[in-house]
């Protein structure tokens, strides 16, 4: 996978590609299902890139775990498991987006588009200052 930009700046220019990609305004020889997918691939990138950032925030050294995977179970722990939950829903979908299988269809423009939408919104999130402060201690506080 190429290196990614960990910054909110990286982001915006990922969100940007999946815009031209979904608008259309790109030059290319590219079909719509591949504008889906090119899309897609975008949108995770720029996901993964957020997660990374968060983490780094965090915990120095974190952001360089290979494994996104790995990196999920890290912000479940820093971020508390709602939005570590709703942060692997969508990596998981966008993943799957950006596979290509000859006897599956792609993801449709309407869903990518939600995807864009979702992703920004967590963007978002990932990126509030307070995001990544929660603690195992403060949900059990939460909870009484």
């Amino acid at each position: 996978m190429p290196a990614t930009p960990a910054t909110p700046a990286g982001s915006t220019a990922l969100l940007a590609t999946a815009d031209a990609l979904l608008s259309e305004t790109l030059g290319g020889p590219l079909t719509p299902a591949g504008r889906d997918r090119g899309a897609a691939y975008a949108l995770r990138i720029a996901l993964e890139a957020a997660v990374d950032a968060a983490l780094t925030a965090r915990e120095a050294g974190l952001g360089e775990v290979r494994s996104m995977r790995a990196k999920l179970l890290c912000l479940r722990h820093y971020a508390g498991p709602d939005l570590a939950h709703r942060v692997n829903a969508l990596w998981s979908g966008l993943s799957a987006g950006c596979k290509y299988h000859h006897d599956e269809l792609g993801p449709s423009h309407t869903q990518v588009r939600a995807w864009r939408s979702a992703v920004e919104s967590l963007l978002a999130e990932l990126d509030t200052p307070g995001a990544t402060r929660h603690t195992s201690q403060q949900t059990d506080a939460e909870r009484t």
